[in-house]
């Protein structure tokens, strides 16, 4: 148990570090707002999964990912001078559609009309 709860801590703080990170690196007028949902980083930490979302994005889910994929050796470098590693992991992108889903499901459920029951109101 002690390694899960190792690769947790660790990814908290990949996950605040890269936050800064992108909010200070990344363009973001080309991205629009870019919110990192989770990290999951291997047990052996080398490899860490990314997942982002974009909130208000100005190009394609699959654009963010490419965009954030293509720099990931860059932002691997600067999370290894902020977070203080030993062994920085590989970073790996992936877009998290779960906001969009649970929009979309609060919505439907918004939506269900309950008829009202006539002997209810008696």
């Amino acid at each position: 148990m002690q390694g899960v709860d190792r690769t947790r801590r660790i990814g908290q703080v990949l996950r605040k570090e890269l936050a800064a990170i992108i909010a200070r690196d990344v363009d973001s007028t080309s991205l629009g707002l870019v919110s990192i949902t989770a990290v999951s980083v291997s047990r052996d930490l080398r490899h860490a999964r990314v997942y982002v979302t974009a909130l208000a994005p100005k190009v394609s889910q699959t654009e963010v990912m490419d965009q954030l994929n293509s720099q990931s050796a860059t932002l691997r470098w600067a999370l290894g001078q902020q977070a203080g590693l030993r062994r920085t992991p590989e970073l790996f992108f992936e877009y998290d559609g779960s906001i969009e889903r649970g929009t979309m499901m609060s919505k439907l459920i918004d939506d269900i009309e309950i008829p009202e029951d006539e002997s209810a109101g008696n």
